[in-house]
């Protein structure tokens, strides 16, 4: 598959380097409208010139290829991302696919009237513990799902030296880290969401000139209720990016958080029976290349239990 990839910046310099290093695909060129960008493809990358084009327009008439990938400042979504498929590119957009409702509806409505496939990037969604709560839950392992807490806070007060944009937006967190959440949410359950209340608030002691941190009660289909917060400011303890994460159910409780030593652990207990540990093997695991084991957490005598095997974990990408 041959992809033109438009926006060759901060993100988009890891996004060249996935391109290069995938089977199957075949980065044909790359468009930004700033010069710097472009000589940065040629000299660092070896990109040929005449395929670092100025412009989309003009990498669309003077290149072959199958697919645009996005990834360009949040508002530009819409007009890069509508022009791919009304020239029959299937187009993947770096989240979020756009910053209005009716942007997203216009390009969902672009792509089915062109036939074209269009797609939101969300990598969060493939990790393995997401992978791994989200069988848990299609299982049953929890019956009925009562009640989900999702909590996330990294400190970003210097994160975005290159990005200055990020520190004016109005609503940042929400924009760049809770449609990461809000996505889990949908796979992890399966359910969309019925009804939210949010607010945001200012950090004053953080560079964010408006709304760097916030708070929100979801509804989902079935009536369980979700509640979270997440914060780019906060004084306090770190989670991972993917958060911390408590689901409550009929039948049993499910967690998610990081250790001391920084690796992720998934945690189940069905009511009334000791828990089960899932963790990822190694710090090292592969995103692509999953490894997990299951085990019981120990006791006061050190001992596994003698009922109900450990649960096996077989997350996929």
């Amino acid at each position: 598959m041959r992809v033109l990839q438009v926006g060759i910046g901060d993100f988009g310099r890891g996004w060249v380097q996935v391109l290069m290093e995938a089977a199957g695909v075949e980065l044909a060129g790359v468009v930004d409208a700033a010069p710097t960008a472009r000589l940065w493809a040629t000299e660092e990358l070896g990109i040929a010139e005449e395929n670092c084009f100025a412009s989309l327009d003009d990498a669309l008439t003077r290149t072959a290829v199958d697919a645009v990938l996005v990834v360009t400042p949040e508002w530009t979504h819409r007009e890069v991302a509508q022009a791919a498929p009304e020239a029959g590119k299937h187009v993947l957009v770096e989240k979020p696919l756009t910053t209005t409702v009716q942007d997203t509806q216009l390009l969902i409505d672009t792509a089915a009237r062109t036939g074209r496939i269009l797609m939101a990037s969300q990598n969060y969604r493939y990790r393995p513990p997401a992978r791994t709560m989200q069988r848990l839950v299609r299982e049953g392992a929890l019956g009925a799902l009562h009640k989900v807490d999702i909590s996330c806070r990294r400190d970003t007060r210097s994160l975005w030296p290159s990005l200055p944009y990020r520190y004016q937006m109005r609503h940042p967190y929400i924009t760049g880290m809770t449609i990461h959440h809000f996505d889990l949410v949908r796979a992890v359950t399966g359910q969309d969401v019925r009804t939210i209340y949010a607010r945001s608030w200012r950090v004053p002691d953080s560079p964010y000139h408006h709304h760097p941190a916030m708070a929100a009660i979801l509804e989902l289909e079935s009536g369980a209720t979700i509640t979270y917060d997440g914060d780019w400011a906060p004084h306090g303890v770190e989670t991972s990016w993917d958060g911390e994460w408590e689901l409550l159910g009929e039948a049993g409780r499910l967690t998610r958080r990081t250790s001391g030593g920084g690796r992720e652990e998934v945690v189940f207990q069905a009511w009334g029976r000791r828990q089960k540990w899932l963790s990822s093997s190694s710090s090292r695991t592969r995103i692509g290349q999953p490894r997990w084991r299951a085990c019981a957490l120990p006791s006061k005598r050190a001992s596994r239990p003698r009922r109900s095997p450990p649960i096996t974990s077989r997350a996929s990408p």
